[in-house]
């Protein structure tokens, strides 16, 4: 069972990763895997 499998325990990885040489992208793509499942929940986006 992978992370995103619930709202509850939806949580992005942290602003500080890198993926290749961007910044964020860690995050970016579990919010949108979240989103696209609809498991992001209330989660507001900062």
């Amino acid at each position: 069972m992978d992370k995103l499998s619930s709202a509850v325990d939806f949580r992005p990885r942290s602003r500080q990763l890198y993926m290749g040489d961007m910044p964020w992208l860690p995050r970016i793509t579990d919010k949108a895997r979240a989103k696209l499942r609809g498991c992001i929940g209330d989660y507001i986006y900062p």
